[in-house]
């Protein structure tokens, strides 16, 4: 007994030893994208540290004694109303990095300059060991330096080129598109042109005009005396993407570069009544439709909604669809709508077939780990690049969108639910994504902890993570070689050139000598 009370006692010490306080920053107002966060706030809050979060889905847990939640669900309206004008116009890719730009940079102001906030960073007296950040938007790497200490990024995304460059992390675009391109694997010449364009477009962008513009926008709610943007973005200890080699293509990585997708997922939950009822008795199968949490299909044009409607009617099957509205025109009996769905409990039942998606990284995440095909609908954003790649896998087919017709439609749906080939190919990417180590949220915490017992594990940070563009890419050296060699040419050139000239002098004065003495 008394060992064992020695053990606890050790075990207990160990714990409180580890404890530590820890600021999260999750600026994006969008379920999809807290659900990664929050798991990974509420393990480390019942482990014992002190966390205090700014976010705007506040978990509200009572139980959650060590956790202090800053609410900035407001977040939420500037978010809607910019993202909607935009969303179903098929801008250009430029039109849409701009209106992402314009509605991070208003959600920046917006939770910055919030009173909670203001009053945090402005308190002198606080501290915390350990910056845990979303890796979307910089604005907020800032409070790095205002509490001077070390910052973990998480990202409920793939990771972006600019993410790439600030750690180091090798990307070669003409290999590796852009993932706001149309394709994962960059085939053809114009892919691999247009790729490395975007590539270092983006690059010069985000380090010489964003950058700036950052440092006068954090000075707006900043007072400290802090690093340049350009410095505190690279230096990151450790960077937790959801990501895993289902739903990403192989490629080398840097030791701070950690997956986890999958991180939200859950034990499948009883469904509602009327909802298990629908779907166990549709023995024929379910098409499940749903475009995610920021797409409403209430916002889906009149004529296009009608076309689908018509597909629907037209199906052998039954249709869950995630609509916004308490009613629904036009709508067959084969169709149960609701404003909100348990997804992934739907994706669970066993008698749905076919998941018809925007291509979020987080549903393709549930669809894969539930083992239902995809039929993808891509959107905006990193959508048509997650569409691609499950296409290329097998596990699903796209349709465009803003070209959606009813024989496409109709086919792509029969094709999908008759063919047992998709299904196939899912349960492979199922074995995949779930034949792991340990569970994602074990993961991510483990590492969290690592960075913390490790001070920082500055020795996870690649040197090369601030080398410029150019000399990674070895521009100077080529630059250098090229260089040599022109003006070894040149030399050679011109030297073979006065030596002819010279013998053909030489030659010409011979001759002249020998007419003289003739």
């Amino acid at each position: 007994m008394k060992t064992l009370g020695v053990t606890l006692l050790l075990l207990t010490c160990a714990n409180v030893a580890l404890s530590a306080k820890i600021l999260g920053v999750f600026m994006t107002p969008s379920y999809s994208h807290q659900v990664v966060y929050q798991p990974i706030w509420r393990e480390l809050s019942l482990r014992g540290h002190q966390v205090t979060v700014i976010t705007p889905n506040p978990l509200h847990d009572n139980k959650l004694t060590n956790l202090t939640e800053i609410d900035v669900s407001a977040s939420y309206k500037i978010f809607r109303d910019e993202n909607e004008k935009g969303m179903l116009e098929g801008k250009s890719l430029l039109g849409e990095m701009k209106r992402f730009s314009k509605i991070f940079e208003m959600l920046s102001h917006y939770q910055l300059g919030h009173p909670e906030v203001q009053a945090l960073i402005k308190n002198k007296n606080q501290t915390f060991d350990l910056l845990l950040v979303e890796y979307l938007y910089p604005s907020m790497y800032a409070l790095k330096d205002v509490y001077n200490c070390p910052m973990i990024g998480i990202t409920s995304l793939g990771i972006t080129p600019f993410g790439n460059e600030i750690i180091g992390n090798p990307k070669n675009p003409a290999i590796e598109p852009d993932i706001t391109m149309e394709v994962s694997v960059s085939k053809t010449f114009k892919e691999r042109f247009l790729s490395t364009v975007l590539d270092l477009t983006g690059r010069v962008l985000s380090r010489y005009v964003l950058m700036n513009k950052l440092d006068k926008h954090v000075a707006q709610y900043i007072d400290e005396d802090i690093r340049p943007m350009r410095e505190i973005v690279q230096d990151f200890s450790l960077v937790i993407v959801n990501s895993n080699l289902a739903i990403r293509n192989s490629k080398p990585v840097v030791p701070n570069l950690i997956d986890i997708a999958g991180i939200h997922i859950q034990k499948p939950k009883p469904l509602p009544k009327d909802l298990k009822h629908f779907l166990d008795t549709a023995k024929e199968g379910v098409v499940y439709f749903s475009l995610g949490s920021n797409m409403k299909s209430a916002l889906i044009h009149p004529d296009k909604l009608d076309m689908i409607l018509q597909v629907f009617a037209e199906l052998p099957y039954k249709v869950l669809w995630k609509f916004e509205k308490e009613d629904m025109a036009n709508r067959t009996d084969n169709v149960f709508i609701q404003k909100w769905l348990p997804q992934q409990d739907v994706l669970a039942h066993p008698n749905v077939k076919l998941f018809i998606s925007q291509a979020g990284i987080q549903s393709i995440d549930e669809a894969i780990f539930k083992k239902v095909p995809l039929l993808l609908i891509p959107i905006f954003g990193d959508q048509p690049f997650n569409a691609h790649h499950m296409v290329s896998k097998g596990a699903a087919l796209s349709l465009d969108y803003h070209n959606l017709n009813r024989v496409e439609f109709k086919n792509a749906i029969l094709e999908m639910m008759n063919n047992p080939k998709y299904q196939s190919h899912m349960d492979d990417l199922h074995v995949i994504a779930t034949d792991q180590i340990v569970p994602p949220l074990e993961k991510a915490v483990w590492w969290i902890e690592y960075v913390l017992r490790h001070d920082g594990a500055k020795h996870l940070m690649y040197s090369g993570r601030d080398v410029p563009f150019y000399q990674y890419y070895m521009l100077d050296i080529v630059a250098a070689v090229l260089a040599t060699i022109i003006a070894t040419v040149m030399i050679v050139v011109k030297t073979t050139k006065a030596t002819i000239k010279f013998f053909m002098v030489s030659r010409s004065y011979v001759q002249n000598k020998m007419k003289k003495t003739q």
